[in-house]
């Protein structure tokens, strides 16, 4: 799914409880030149993100990004589904949505965000 696409969809839910912190992980990875690398969809769940190109035959790895319903206060939680079924999850403030969402991706599918606004020019 384009991430455009994907964005509109978190859109439709704004007003949720927790869904800012997912539209501002989609956010950052549309700013941060990420959409080459990373494949997104929009699930019931939140967002799922998977490296480019995506496997032809499972399993695929992935990271779930999702509210933190039914948790304490106004929170997110990311999961990393591993090939090797050591699977990572985080529940944090959603104010750590971003760095959270990129150290996961760093992490597990060593893609690392580029900012236009921290680029050197020589």
């Amino acid at each position: 799914m384009a991430w455009d696409e994907v964005a509109g969809r978190a859109r439709d839910f704004e007003g949720c409880p927790g869904i800012h912190a997912l539209v501002d992980v989609i956010d950052s990875v549309r700013d941060c030149k990420a959409r080459e690398r990373l494949a997104g969809v929009w699930t019931l769940n939140g967002l799922v993100v998977t490296p480019l190109p995506i496997p032809d035959k499972p399993p695929i790895q992935h990271v779930i990004v999702s509210p933190g319903w039914g948790r304490t206060g106004d929170a997110v939680l990311i999961e990393h589904r591993a090939i090797s079924g050591h699977d990572d999850r985080i529940l944090r403030p959603s104010t750590e949505a971003v760095p959270l969402f990129w150290r996961f991706v760093i992490e597990k599918f060593g893609i690392a965000p580029v900012r236009p606004d921290r680029l050197l020019v020589t």
